[in-house]
């Protein structure tokens, strides 16, 4: 078993986080139970327990719902020509509804960077052994172009190192 660093786990809870540890089979039950009560969390977890969830949440069906779809090969090339990140995962697209600009992942990682910082997002991007999972996220997806707030019009997405899972309607 692997040594775990109490300290880390102090700094953590100092900070007024939780810190839970658990069997693997709780923890993928936790993160699916939270996301079906439409609860908020954000997980740190294993990769093996990201894959895990992710297979058993992103069914054929719900991709279907969402509109959830691989990024293309020509995103993918944006993404890095434009935003210097290397990218491959999934995302559904949302037409703004005033000036119908895609709201894609490249729209959401340009967000991300000026929200958060690059730093944050490599960060994330970067992770080998850990993986973030942000359930029932709280969003403000913000047109680029025409400034829109669009409320109401949740963004799907998942990469290897970070995804979402959203419960209530689809």
């Amino acid at each position: 078993m692997p040594e775990m660093d109490i300290a880390k786990i102090v700094a953590v809870v100092k900070q007024g986080k939780t810190v839970v540890s658990g069997e693997d089979s709780m923890i993928v039950d936790a993160v699916l139970r939270a996301t079906e009560e439409n609860r908020k969390a954000t997980f740190y977890v294993p990769r093996a327990l990201h894959e895990e969830v992710m297979a058993r949440y992103w069914t054929s069906e719900r991709l279907k719902q969402t509109g959830t779809e691989p990024v293309s090969d020509e995103e993918a090339r944006r993404i890095k020509a434009e935003l210097d990140l290397d990218i491959n995962g999934y995302s559904n697209r949302i037409d703004c509804p005033r000036c119908g600009h895609v709201y894609d992942m490249y729209e959401f990682l340009k967000q991300g960077i000026a929200e958060h910082g690059r730093e944050i997002v490599e960060g994330i991007l970067a992770l080998e052994d850990a993986a973030v999972i942000r359930v029932n996220p709280v969003q403000s997806l913000v047109c680029p172009n025409c400034k829109l707030l669009m409320r109401g019009h949740p963004h799907y997405y998942g990469h290897c190192q970070y995804a979402c899972c959203r419960g209530g309607q689809v």
